[in-house]
């Protein structure tokens, strides 16, 4: 398939001269972006020109916005989405902003992302986050130490207490070292409340200077210090915004929206082993949503997928595209169907149309979706994935018996491998997918083996004609497609 465009991220920091703290927020967040996002370069960059420069001396070259601009360029990408790691939109993000404007011209497509605390929603998620993840004792109020700004934008930490406050969560404190509210204004509100012990934590992308010696450090004009001189204990907890998972995935957030613009985004959208109570809200959301949608189909126009889609979900005035996939094993032939299908899904991205192609059970697993959504994402489009339900969980709730429990194993195994031996010796529970047009000889093997008595076989869960049987029955000729043997 050919490539739409190269496409490349800058991750745009202020940066820190804290290398631990740098690896562990900054490089986490970047990291972060390399998985997500993993047919696109991902580049650094910071907008300090005093830490860059300590950098350097240290013999690390690191560049501002500009010099990476320049660079990828000269690398042949086409396409550059710029996120920044900035808490707020201030002089930093402006900065940042003008900069990058003088190089639009040097790219097809240039988009710029937003700061952190950008919108309503971006706020109520790292209130909320702060608000759960600091256990406090009784008496013990939470203190987050911002950095604080004269830009106009600075409003944004008042915007926050006041999502604390609304939440009920009158033992949150939020003070700025360089703007209001100051550490004056929070001793006086936590002497007003009584609280005599607080946790303290920086609200900044990295535990830099301000965090180890403004915040927690032994001088006499720490916050630690100080509050401490006003009679209330103080514990520090040293920890950067960057270190916490779920702060990082709002910056994922903010990056997939920017990458969603000005295309359709591709969504594998699992519908479930076949009972339609079993497809999840996501999923019918996406159905829903979605004009374009794809099914997959082997011989005639009522696929099953669709079958499911249509009794949980309205789709008239849907496009269907139907995405024939021979029943083959030959490699050359599945890998120029899959190219096919991933081009002709293109035609639909490049109007800007969201596309869900849907797939039966857990679209994670043995799906043909996996290899048209990596066409798809190589060639530059966003592909989505939507979780489902797998055939092997169904079964379980259908007969009572967990697949697993305490510290067993379990094995998903596709039934047409050549040789079982080596996972049917190990202990755990076995998962043999695709197993119907290969019953006969499996019956034999698992008779071979004494393991018989331990099978089962499940036909058709959740469609028209399920049934169980356990394997030391005798099978029926012309099994499903849809056949799994569980062994415990």
């Amino acid at each position: 398939m050919k490539q739409k465009k190269k496409t490349g991220i800058l991750a745009v920091s202020f940066g820190t001269s804290y290398e631990d703290s740098c690896r562990c927020t900054i490089g986490a967040l970047e990291a972060d972006f390399k998985r997500v996002f993993s047919h696109m370069p991902v580049k650094r960059a910071f907008t300090s020109t005093i830490i860059m420069r300590i950098w350097k001396e240290r013999g690390v070259e690191i560049p501002d916005t500009m010099q990476a601009l320049a660079q990828m360029a000269e690398e042949g990408i086409e396409e550059v989405l710029i996120q920044p790691t900035h808490l707020l939109a201030g002089e930093e993000y402006e900065k940042l902003c003008a900069q990058a404007e003088g190089f639009r011209g040097r790219f097809r497509r240039m988009e710029i992302g937003v700061p952190l605390l950008n919108d309503e929603e971006d706020l109520k998620s790292v209130a909320a986050f702060y608000a759960e993840h600091f256990s406090r004792e009784e008496g013990e109020a939470l203190v987050l130490m911002g950095h604080g700004s004269r830009h106009e934008n600075n409003a944004v930490y008042a915007r926050l207490q006041d999502i604390w406050n609304r939440m009920g969560c009158t033992d949150v404190f939020l003070g700025t070292v360089e703007a209001s509210p100051d550490l004056e204004e929070v001793t006086a509100l936590l002497q007003k409340n009584g609280y005599r012990k607080a946790v303290m934590t920086p609200l900044m992308l990295v535990a830099g200077d301000h965090a180890h010696t403004d915040m927690a450090g032994n001088g006499p004009g720490s916050w630690k210090r100080l509050l401490e001189s006003q009679g209330i204990r103080v514990r520090c907890v040293v920890k950067g915004m960057g270190e916490y998972p779920e702060i990082r995935s709002l910056y994922i957030r903010h990056l997939q929206k920017l990458e969603e613009k000005n295309t359709g985004v591709l969504y594998g959208v699992s519908v479930g082993p076949g009972d339609p109570e079993l497809i999840t809200l996501k999923a019918v959301r996406l159905i829903k949503e979605c004009p374009v949608l794809a099914v997959p189909r082997t011989r005639g126009e009522n696929t099953l997928a669709l079958s499911i889609a249509m009794q949980t979900a309205d789709i008239r005035g849907k496009e269907i595209v139907y995405t024939d996939f021979p029943m083959t094993r030959d490699k050359e032939i599945l890998a120029k169907n899959y190219e096919r299908i991933a081009e002709l899904l293109a035609e639909y991205l490049e109007q800007g149309k969201n596309v869900a192609m849907l797939t039966i059970g857990d679209i994670s697993i043995y799906s043909t979706f996996s290899y048209v959504g990596e066409r798809a994402a190589q060639a530059g489009y966003p592909v989505r994935i939507c979780a489902g339900v797998p055939c092997f969980c169904d079964i379980a709730a259908k007969t009572g018996k967990p697949l697993v429990s305490g510290s067993q194993v379990l094995m998903v195994i596709p039934a047409g491998k050549e040789e079982l031996e080596p996972y049917m010796a190990l202990e755990g529970t076995k998962v043999l997918m695709k197993s119907g047009g290969k019953l006969g000889k499996l019956r034999q093997y698992l008779a071979e083996k004494g393991l018989e008595d331990r099978a089962l076989i499940a036909e058709n869960c959740g469609l028209p004609g399920e049934h169980f049987l356990p394997a030391t029955q005798e099978i029926p000729e012309g099994s499903s497609y849809f056949t799994t043997v569980v062994i415990r």
